[in-house]
């Protein structure tokens, strides 16, 4: 009776197997399409959803010059809201936007940070760039910005749609959002985060697709 054929299990045979090449063929065919199987199933990350288009805008920078969304123009930003005599809610903002900076280095240029004063009449320049240095602000990746109240409140208020100004019961109150915002290339606001850390790991997913994926 003919036997059923079978693999020799002696080492010597599974050596020599293994040695052929049609072994190594097989098995480098499986190793790709199991790899190409798995990344067909990984799903791609939504695109964050477009809230609005910012209005064009310029301020002045630490820097003391003009600074606005025709500097900003072919990248992705974020921007944070803040004053310098802030006792404890923005030094914390910034160290977010810190944390930020250093998280999004590899991107270098194509990512930059904007953070907006709320106080014109204390914040002059001067007074943020001597700020921006206390957080280690990259005057290449990340820009303090002040201006007129004017100018600030048509920026903040009618285009990023947030909230500012003085409590009217105490002149010397001063609010704003703690919200970061993110706005893509083309100036369109794609995202509004809390700045805690299921809110910063959102924010850095959405900041990905924007560079990678768009």
């Amino acid at each position: 009776m003919t036997q059923p054929a079978v693999l020799d299990s002696r080492p010597g045979a599974i050596a020599r197997f293994i040695g052929r090449p049609v072994f190594w063929g097989v098995a480098v065919a499986l190793v790709m399409s199991m790899s190409l199987g798995l990344a067909l199933s990984r799903k791609l990350p939504d695109a964050p959803p477009i809230y609005l288009t910012l209005p064009p805008f310029s301020l002045t920078s630490e820097k003391g010059v003009a600074f606005g969304s025709e500097e900003l123009r072919g990248r992705v930003w974020i921007a944070s809201f803040m004053f310098t005599s802030c006792p404890s809610v923005c030094p914390k903002l910034m160290e977010k936007m810190a944390e930020l900076q250093h998280r999004t280095r590899n991107a270098g240029t194509g990512v930059h940070l904007v953070s907006i004063s709320v106080d014109p009449e204390t914040d002059t320049p001067e007074r943020l760039a001597e700020f921006a240095r206390r957080f280690k602000a990259s005057p290449y990746r990340w820009t303090f910005l002040t201006g007129e109240e004017k100018a600030l409140e048509e920026t903040v208020v009618k285009g990023f749609k947030l909230a500012m100004g003085k409590d009217v019961e105490n002149a010397l109150q001063i609010f704003h959002s703690e919200r970061l915002v993110l706005v893509d290339a083309e100036g369109r606001i794609r995202g509004y985060y809390e700045a805690d850390k299921p809110g910063i790991a959102r924010l850095l997913a959405a900041v990905n697709y924007l560079i990678n994926v768009r």
